[in-house]
């Protein structure tokens, strides 16, 4: 499934409000952690009401359910981490409408295991590119990592990194490399 372009786009579509509002590793973290439930349970949610849904119904109830999904998870991470979610809580609606616009629906109607399993996947997926980008935003633009300063004190921090445009600079450059070790892949795999 990761080595089809088309669906890597979409995965790291998905995150792309965490990538640019995110500022410290925790707050990834918990933004991560909430797309990452809120996908799979929609995914499953959407196979379990197939049945009732079709193609064009699908993105519209994927949204209700993750926006209701969203809802909740970030009601209850509020109340032990209000701080982090302080600055990115009101742009966790916007996994709701990226997850449902972005649905690969073919996959996901074929079978529960699928479902499941590319639900977890594009979840998963997505957390870690999230809380990778971030990690660097942080690293490379505050000079820290989870608060702890690692190298500010021998030269400044390149701030740029920590702003939406430096997250998406990361991301693109993350892409980058993602793409050339699936093309060396390829290349060693006709060999």
């Amino acid at each position: 499934m990761l080595k089809d372009s088309a669906v890597y786009s979409k995965i790291i579509l998905s995150v792309v409000p965490g990538i640019a509002v995110c500022t410290t590793a925790l707050s990834a973290l918990i933004f991560g952690a909430i797309s990452f439930v809120s996908v799979t349970v929609s995914w499953l949610l959407i196979y379990l009401l197939k049945g009732f849904l079709n193609k064009k119904t699908a993105p519209f109830a994927c949204a209700v359910i993750s926006l209701g999904i969203i809802g909740i998870l970030t009601m209850v991470a509020s109340l032990f981490f209000k701080a982090e979610l302080e600055g990115v809580s009101h742009y966790l609606p916007l996994l709701a409408v990226t997850t449902a616009l972005l649905l690969p629906q073919e996959i996901m109607f074929a079978s529960l295991k699928d479902a499941f399993a590319n639900g977890l996947l594009q979840g998963a997926t997505g957390s870690a590119f999230l809380f990778t980008c971030t990690v660097l935003k942080e690293v490379l633009g505050k000079g820290s990592i989870f608060g702890f300063d690692i190298y500010t004190k021998i030269f400044p921090a390149a701030e740029f990194f920590a702003t939406a445009a430096g997250g998406l600079l990361i991301a693109a450059g993350l892409t980058v490399v993602y793409n050339l070790l699936v093309k060396c892949s390829e290349k060693r795999g006709a060999k």
